[in-house]
């Protein structure tokens, strides 16, 4: 503290009393002296600067092979970089043969005379590679000039400068046949036919399009009289699909009329006043738009509606698609909690409606409610063939070969394993390729393979072997696979293989080597018990590069609950946010936990289900306290955790919820769903679950469902089989959606430690009332936190995101090493 006038304080003696009461004062609300807040750091911010992201870019060079095949062949070109350089390589696998695409002492002579400046032969500056047809020449850019290079003379072209193609907006959706199209406008659909290549006057299929009501609408902003203006300004690409035969197309379109599902972010930044965004986002339990499915037949003067596919109220529809002719559609209908789904066939003449194909799950999701993917897809053989179909029926991820009709013909995989998706069919010799994972005894059970199988389930080859995470593509015969892998602890390497699983060229692998001069480490994998005491969890390990085995370290987690994934790195990465912060003096860790990822079996992922806030917790305590037994340099007195969105929920539950609050001393949540009862709908309702109760008509009116399928709320109930609750409602009764865990506003009573709370006011996919309402919370209970606003930004904290992590860090580094950093205002 600086000296001060003494006619502020009147004698030296009052200002000796003054400083005195001024310093205990300082000493009580920051807890350290000012003698320790001068003293040295405890945290290693000059190590974690070495690693900083904006240090370590120039010596992380290319992670993997991208390859470009060459028209239709196995032959494929790329480019690489490492510490000598960037160069173009071409590989011929029937060779085989890797060698330079180009001389590139020759290309840079070319280059710099064409271009009038000097240029290195490591670092050209080609972009935007094309082949020819035949193969025999490509063209290139370079620094917005265009060439084309020969191959067999090795002749280089100037072909001048590059013109810039200006993309027209197509607003047309026409027929295979070319004799007809749609389009929207004004919210309503119109069909132009063509007749002799003329077009003809467009027809008007409806009329009551409106805004929460429609097929496209595009507002132009512009002066000119309507007589003047360009019609096709205001018109849009509908969402029409034809049939193969160009005789019908079906769309599909949302009844949102008088549903109130807007939500609201107010940008403070915005120019003169704040302006107001508003945007839609159905909450747990809240009334969703209806879903018409419609059909138009070349002929008809209007569109025909499908009201026969609903079965469920609130069902949505997905992977519709045409039958074997035009007067037969297929699609997968699912109820609102994706625990049933139909694949069905409507015929359009007599509207019979089949079902091929059903599922159904009591206790958890089918896989793809959660918003994040859709395994459940139809796919065909061949036009009019068997159908390729996945299911966790047996409790493990799998594909089913059916015939057409829907019959079940084999599984084609089986076991403890999962098949995750196809990547090829072969329909000739009846052959499919697939990536799955957990098959190979001993590996990791995330680490991804490519396997090739006969569809009756014969034959199953492995064609990526090794422990590590394989990220493989076929080349287009199918004769090849391009070989990409690697795993936290290991660097990418891609090689080529043939059919067999067999290396057929060595072509490239990571340079880290000027990172490992510079002291850098991989992390360390780890397999812990869960709290079960049975099921492995899988994670990872960062220790500062000048770790000492003597000494103890405070532990971080970084966490994601799921169940999507986990938040555990399964393939390399040089410059993880873990990295960076281990260096500072942490030991930081990613691990999993039940409940947190599909990848491995239903039952492992439904233990989360109605429970989305803390079950994952319980393993992560067990997982830290078995590291702990195994490594003494691990201090289960400093204990930190942190995380974004689900993350950040998570995080804050460890702060809130016993035993957690006792084991978790530090906490950093940000832009967390802290309440999922104001959360999106899908996430809650399809995976943190929703209970129904049922409600007297005295204390709610129950309502007939009046959009088109006529089912009551009663009736839904009664036809979402296998939803938990206490039972059927009775005819006098009425059905309410909750969630029955309690939220973290509702425990804000229980933090303990410490927690800092970050959030932006313009996120739209966590909105910030949920963090806003744990702060209220937290202040009604008389609680102490911290809080960081990030204004402008949306879910994640784009060019704040530096700012927010070196906050994060200077917490952790306060709370856990001793740090002190908040009399200091310039943030490095």
């Amino acid at each position: 503290m600086p000296p001060l006038p003494n006619h502020q304080y009147g004698s030296g003696r009052a200002m000796a009393a003054a400083l005195l009461l001024g310093g205990l004062i300082l000493l009580g609300a920051n807890g350290a002296s000012g003698q320790e807040r001068n003293r040295e750091p405890k945290a290693n911010w000059a190590l974690a600067e070495r690693f900083s992201s904006d240090n370590i870019s120039r010596f992380v060079h290319t992670a993997s092979v991208q390859p470009n095949w060459i028209n239709e062949t196995d032959s494929l070109w790329y480019r690489w970089a490492d510490a000598q350089g960037t160069r173009f390589q071409l590989v011929i696998p029937s060779g085989p043969e890797k060698r330079p695409l180009f001389d590139h002492q020759r290309m840079a002579e070319r280059l710099s005379q064409e271009l009038k400046r000097p240029l290195e032969a490591n670092a050209l500056p080609v972009e935007d590679i094309e082949f020819s047809e035949d193969g025999r020449s490509f063209r290139f850019v370079a620094e917005e000039v265009l060439f084309e290079y020969n191959l067999r003379d090795q002749t280089l072209t100037n072909l001048g400068e590059e013109e810039e193609e200006e993309e027209e907006r197509e607003w047309r959706r026409f027929s295979p046949d070319s004799t007809a199209y749609v389009y929207a406008e004004a919210h309503n659909l119109y069909l132009v036919e063509i007749v002799d290549g003329e077009e003809q006057e467009a027809v008007q299929l409806t009329t009551d399009g409106e805004e929460d009501y429609s097929f496209g609408s595009r507002e132009v902003d512009d002066e000119e009289p309507d007589d003047q203006a360009d019609p096709t300004e205001r018109r849009v690409r509908s969402g029409a699909t034809w049939s193969e035969d160009s005789q019908a197309f079906y769309v599909s379109r949302s009844d949102w009329r008088g549903i109130n599902a807007d939500l609201w972010v107010v940008n403070a930044l915005a120019d003169a006043r704040p302006s107001l965004r508003t945007y839609r986002k159905v909450m747990p339990g809240e009334e969703v738009g209806y879903r018409e499915l419609q059909v138009y037949q070349r002929g008809d003067t209007m569109l025909t509606e499908l009201p026969m596919v609903h079965r469920w109220k609130d069902q949505s529809h997905t992977n519709i698609h045409w039958g074997s002719s035009s007067d037969r559609l297929r699609l997968i209908r699912r109820d609102r909690l994706w625990q049933n789904l139909d694949l069905i066939e409507v015929d359009l003449e007599t509207g019979d409606v089949t079902v091929l194909i059903s599922e159904s799950l009591k206790w958890s999701t089918l896989e793809g409610g959660s918003g994040f993917g859709n395994m459940y897809q139809a796919r065909y053989v061949e036009s009019g063939g068997d159908i390729l179909w996945w299911s966790e029926r047996t409790g493990w991820g799998h594909f089913y070969l059916y015939d057409y009709q829907g019959r079940l013909k084999n599984p084609i995989t089986t076991g403890p394993w999962r098949a995750e998706s196809v990547l090829a069919v072969d329909s000739v010799a009846r052959v499919a390729w697939i990536r799955g994972m957990g098959r190979e005894e001993g590996e990791n059970p995330y680490h991804q393979h490519l396997y090739r199988v006969n569809l009756d389930g014969s034959n199953l080859t492995l064609l990526d072997p090794g422990d590590y995470f394989h990220n493989s593509t076929l080349s287009p015969s199918r004769r090849f696979v391009l070989n990409r892998y690697s795993r936290p602890d290991a660097p990418g390497r891609s090689v080529l293989r043939n059919n067999r699983g067999a290396i057929v060229l060595d072509l490239e692998e990571m340079d880290v080597s000027q990172l490992e001069e510079m002291g850098w480490t991989p992390p360390e994998m780890f397999v812990v018990k869960a709290a079960d005491g049975v099921t492995d969890i899988y994670g990872n390990m960062w220790k500062p590069f000048d770790f000492d085995p003597e000494k103890r370290y405070p532990i971080i987690a970084s966490v994601y609950p799921g169940p999507q994934s986990e938040g555990v790195s399964s393939s390399f990465s040089a410059d993880p946010a873990q990295q960076r912060l281990a260096q500072l003096g942490f030991v930081v860790i990613q691990l999993g936990n039940r409940g947190g990822s599909p990848k491995r079996n239903s039952a492992y992922r439904a233990h989360s289900y109605q429970d989305l806030r803390d079950y994952g917790l319980a393993d992560k305590k067990a997982g830290i306290q078995e590291l702990a037994a195994r490594h003494p340099y691990i201090d289960l007195d400093r204990i930190g955790i942190f995380g974004g969105s689900g993350g950040g929920f998570m995080t804050a539950a460890a702060m809130l919820v016993s035993p957690y609050n006792e084991f978790f001393k530090v906490g950093v949540a940000s832009n967390g769903n802290h309440d999922n009862n104001f959360y999106s709908d899908y996430w809650a309702e399809q995976n943190h679950g929703l209970r129904y109760k049922c409600v007297s008509r005295e204390e709610a009116p129950a309502e007939l469902d009046e959009r088109g399928d006529g089912l009551s709320d009663l009736e839904m109930v009664r036809r979402a089989r296998g939803i938990p609750g206490d039972g059927y409602c009775e005819p006098d009764e009425r059905v309410e959606w909750k969630i029955e865990v309690p939220t973290n506003p509702e425990v804000a009573e229980n933090l303990k430690g410490h927690l800092m709370l970050a959030f932006s006011d313009m996120d739209t996919n966590v909105h910030p009332a949920n963090t806003i309402r744990l702060v209220d919370a937290l202040i009604r209970a008389g609680k102490r936190f911290d809080l960081l606003l990030f204004p402008g930004q949306g879910h994640g904290f784009g060019p704040m995101s530096g700012y927010f992590q070196r906050r994060r860090d200077e917490y952790f580094a306060e709370h856990l090493l001793g740090d002190y950093y908040r009399d200091r205002v310039d943030i490095p």
